[in-house]
């Protein structure tokens, strides 16, 4: 598995001029996952020169040449052709998950340069194609040919010997019958035997079926002539298990069928995909897939209809819960870098009935009282979303009909209760559905905490002490426009002794229960609670002074839901003490990172959508390098 791990590292670090090679028409139409980096941008960004002398490219370099047969200045000498596209897709059949990447090659021989004498050993050839299957147990196959590699993974779907017929068609017995796992008595060599023939048999069948479907060519390297791989000797690996316990040999010889199945039929699967043509069907048939695709997106990924991949995956004794992801689609997301921001722009898509409902819910904006409470030039972070509380609670049984349809009647009956119970416009009055959380500061903090100590005749006492520790500072609000139920719940906290009242702001006060301070604060239709007295002091005096930038004002009254983070305001308040011999390394990161957004601005269409930002600092580049430099800063400490 670490050489395909490895494979894959430089196959996303390499690229050369060369004919561009797109063979996304290789991927099945049926698969359940996409995935593609586009290599000839990043090194538009980012050049192979530059990379070889990068950290990351030398250590990749070094090992290599420890490791292969030969010493390499440059990933442009591997025979990988990457300047177009890398694909990696999931299929899942009904016996095996297949994990597989598509990767151009310009050079085979040079390709081949990377494995060693024991690995060459092990290739065998069919026609022009290559087969090597590594780790042992055969799961991890590697395949090529002049123009393309392929790296397959696959892992059996263990529910596929559920059915008492297949499973006794391939060899596979039900173990229970040995009743006491230490009984010799009750094991029977020869029925495990008969039952690893039969699989072997069976396999082998289906490779030779393969083999008739490939036309023998002109071996290209004199280092690869065998034929192609059959059946691993099941029996005979059989006989090398020594065990004592009956079950753990009988256990040990079912993995080892399952084994033999699974390496041939992914050598069956893989010269299928070998063989198809841009005129068979595949991914490019889906339109959920090309809508996931954008020329300037350096990469791209796409999964298929949510509650498909979700029930696929459910045990037949729990399909009646299989609608719980009923009405989401498939999923999209693409990766984009220039000299100002790396971005990640994702959707996924709703039917009508879940479409109609979110926009009913997202139909609300942040409450712009909250904006003159933000402080942007020493903020820390802060979350905000904005949602309609009244159409959420009345669209809420309708969602529950649509999760639960198996059991429609109950579900009915629930909804129609809900109804009954909830005041849905009352309940809209008191949380209306938008919300604010910042992180303002952090600040040294005196806690306590329960522990214990030992005294002098070695007996247990529980004890409490009190430390200092660096706590971040959190003002939040949200809008009410009816505060009489909360001030009930404020009162009553004042009843039982646990919260103090004093200028309009109710306190509750560290304990060993509690870490921090937490002050509330009911005013102009806003619920304000804090960590920081004096924050809310100032708010209930009218003395706090914000001082919100346009880019943030922007973002939080155009998007139903945003995150913010400055790497430069947490690194300027950092307790370097407290962070020990990480101080130097987390000082240097967050010193050196732009700010990161995320937002969403609710429906657009039948899709939900949302965008990561992170800002490139001015004294770098672009975003690939930057990145690149965060990996160097990290690995120099």
């Amino acid at each position: 598995m670490r050489r395909v791990l490895q494979l894959i590292a430089l196959s996303l670090f390499t690229g050369y001029t060369g004919i561009a090679q797109d063979f996304s028409y290789k991927i099945p139409e049926t698969a359940s996952a996409v995935a593609s980096i586009k290599s000839d941008q990043l090194f538009q960004l980012f050049s192979i020169e530059e990379f070889n002398h990068s950290t990351l490219g030398q250590r990749l370099l070094d090992e290599l040449s420890k490791k292969a047969n030969g010493s390499y200045k440059s990933i442009a000498d591997l025979g990988f052709n990457l300047s177009s596209t890398i694909y990696y897709y999931h299929q899942k059949t009904d016996s095996i998950s297949y994990h597989c990447l598509l990767i151009p090659l310009t050079d085979a021989r040079k390709f081949e340069t990377l494995f060693n004498e024991t690995s060459h050993a092990s290739i065998k050839q069919q026609g022009e194609i290559r087969i090597l299957q590594t780790d042992g147990n055969k799961k991890n196959l590697l395949m090529w040919n002049n123009d393309m590699l392929y790296v397959a993974y696959g892992s059996l779907n263990t529910y596929f010997f559920n059915d008492s017929l297949t499973a006794s068609r391939y060899g596979i017995r039900d173990l229970s019958y040995i009743d006491n796992p230490y009984d010799e008595t009750v094991y029977d060599t020869a029925v495990i035997t008969d039952a690893a023939e039969a699989a072997a048999e069976a396999a082998t069948e289906a490779v030779d079926t393969v083999e008739t479907t490939v036309e023998t060519e002109a071996p290209m390297s004199e280092a690869v002539t065998e034929e192609i791989p059959g059946i691993p000797p099941v029996p005979e690996a059989i006989e090398e298990i020594k065990e004592e316990s009956a079950y753990t040999r009988a256990n040990k010889e079912q993995e080892i069928i399952k084994d033999s199945l699974v390496s041939a039929w992914m050598v069956t699967y893989s010269l299928d995909i070998f063989n198809k043509n841009n005129s068979s069907p595949s991914i490019l048939n889906n339109p959920a897939y090309l809508r996931s695709l954008d020329k300037n997106a350096i990469g791209s990924f796409w999964l298929a209809d949510l509650q498909r991949i979700y029930s696929g995956y459910l045990p037949y004794n729990f399909l009646k819960y299989g609608n719980m992801l009923k009405g989401y689609g498939s999923v999209n997301a693409r990766l984009y870098m220039d000299k100002e921001h790396m971005r990640i722009t994702g959707e996924m898509a709703l039917d009508e009935d879940k479409a109609d409902a979110y926009r009913k819910i997202y139909d609300k904006k942040l409450n712009k009282k909250f904006l003159k409470y933000i402080k942007s030039d020493s903020l820390i972070g802060f979350m905000s979303y904005a949602f309609d509380t009244e159409s959420y609670l009345k669209e809420l049984p309708k969602i529950f009909s649509q999760t639960y349809g198996t059991f429609s009647e109950e579900i009915d009956l629930g909804g129609d209760l809900l109804s009954l119970m909830l005041d849905e416009k009352a309940i809209a009055k008191v949380v209306k559905g938008d919300a604010l959380i910042l992180i303002t500061n952090l600040t040294p903090k005196e806690s306590t905490y329960q522990t214990y100590v030992y005294d002098e005749n070695y007996e247990r006492k529980d004890t409490v002490q009190t430390k200092t520790e660096t706590l971040p500072d959190i003002l939040c609000m949200f809008s009410s426009d009816d505060t009489h139920l909360i001030e009930k719940l404020l009162k009553y906290g004042i009843s039982k002794h646990k919260i103090q009242f004093a200028n309009n702001i109710y306190s509750l006060y560290h304990s060993t229960k509690n870490p921090f301070n937490l002050h509330i604060l009911l005013k102009d239709g806003i619920v304000f609670m804090g960590t920081s007295l004096t924050d809310i002091e100032q708010i209930n005096a009218g003395t706090y002074k914000g001082n919100l930038n346009k880019q943030q004002k922007e973002l939080l009254l155009k998007n139903n839901m945003t995150m913010f983070f400055s790497p430069k305001n947490l690194h300027d308040k950092m307790p370097v003490l407290e962070m020990e011999n990480m101080s130097e390394t987390i000082s240097k990161l967050l010193g050196n990172s732009g700010n990161v957004y995320l937002k969403s601005s609710g429906i657009k269409g039948n899709y939900i959508s949302a965008e990561l930002i992170a800002d490139v600092p001015n004294n770098q580049e672009n975003a690939l390098k930057y990145f690149f430099s965060l990996f160097n800063d990290i690995k120099a400490q």
